[in-house]
């Protein structure tokens, strides 16, 4: 999967209001790796807290370029 794949994943199954956290050229190259590993926890996962959800954004921000 692409790193736009891994996102728009992300995107749907965190089901977020503000969908511009999403953008995959917000992201470097770089941080291939932690969105693979952010997407790998939350589809391991059948149902996610809110306050998990508010950590997997909080990360998703700080990978931002």
């Amino acid at each position: 999967m692409s790193k736009e794949q891994f996102l728009k994943d992300l995107e749907s199954k965190l089901n977020v209001v503000n969908r511009g956290i999403f953008k995959a050229e917000a992201y470097p190259d770089s941080a291939f790796e932690d969105i693979q590993s952010l997407h790998q926890m939350v589809s391991s996962r059948q149902n996610l807290s809110p306050n998990e959800k508010t950590a997997i954004i909080e990360e998703l921000s700080r990978l931002r370029k």
